[in-house]
């Protein structure tokens, strides 16, 4: 079934309009969630990409994807970290950090904090591939080979000055 998703202006205010899964128009935006999964080994999961995918195959990211139309973005954190890890958080595991603008997408930013066991993720194939927990500084570096200053300052400023204070 195709993802459909709402299209938002660049104020992130939706249109009324939607858009099937893809790229969109010129002058539109889409939404999207980041979900950084911490656990209390004082460690975050990340996902490696799928061969399949057809953006960044076999890259390590965060979890995440596309708010779908008429969802709420802590909604869709919620059902992409289950989707793709088999992880399932509530709104009370979620903190929001805050919305990151980039080319034609709006990136929701949220973290969590929750005790699970790693090897019995249950990983959805077309998406993930393999799952493993790394340090705060990994993450930082894996982060910060591919992401712009403002983003990483959103994110290293949250885990310092509230996850790992």
């Amino acid at each position: 079934m195709t993802e459909i998703w709402d299209v938002y202006d660049e104020n992130a205010q939706k249109t009324g309009r939607t858009m099937k899964r893809g790229e969109p128009l010129p002058g539109d935006f889409m939404l999207y969630v980041v979900v950084y999964l911490y656990h209390p080994s004082g460690k975050f999961l990340i996902q490696k990409r799928s061969m399949a995918k057809q953006t960044h195959p076999g890259e390590w990211d965060i979890t995440g994807g596309a708010v779908l139309s008429g969802e709420e973005s802590i909604h869709a954190a919620i059902r992409e970290t289950e989707e793709e890890i088999g992880v399932r958080l509530s709104e009370s595991d979620l903190k929001y950090i805050g919305r990151y603008k980039k080319k034609n997408r709006f990136a929701e930013l949220y973290f969590a904090v929750k005790d699970f066991d790693v090897d019995k993720c249950i990983l959805q194939e077309s998406e993930v591939s393999e799952v493993k927990l790394v340090t705060p500084d990994e993450l930082f570096e894996m982060e910060g080979e591919k992401r712009k200053p403002e983003y990483m300052q959103m994110i290293r400023g949250f885990i310092t000055n509230e996850l790992l204070k």
